[in-house]
């Protein structure tokens, strides 16, 4: 059975959304093991399902969407500078959207438990 992406959009300014993005990451951090941060200018479905042949994620969360590359790859770069623990294994190309849509995701594995 396929894992679905959730969406869980954070709307605004970029300067508003990051406090909103940091606190919704440090949820996820108390709650799993590995929590990873990714973007993708594809369908986040598409995505998730790649990343499910490497490591059985749990979940996949949208977060944040914009039709600016430059502003995703910004998001992204943020978080993996102030917080190396979210950084994939994986670097390269990331496929984005020159006019389309774009997406910064979560990805989360390892529920703990309580």
């Amino acid at each position: 059975m396929e894992k679905k992406v959730e969406y869980s959009l954070i709307k605004g300014n970029i300067i508003d959304v990051l406090p909103t993005l940091e606190r919704s990451i440090k949820i996820f951090e108390k709650k799993y093991v590995s929590v990873k941060v990714g973007i993708t200018g594809r369908n986040p479905q598409e995505r998730f399902n790649e990343h499910q042949k490497t490591r059985r994620w749990n979940r996949m969360v949208v977060k944040y969407k914009t039709n600016s590359e430059s502003l995703i790859n910004k998001v992204e770069d943020y978080f993996i500078l102030y917080h190396p623990q979210l950084k994939n294994n994986w670097m390269g190309y990331s496929h984005l959207s020159k006019g389309g849509d774009n997406y910064f995701y979560i990805l989360l594995y390892g529920k703990k438990t309580d």
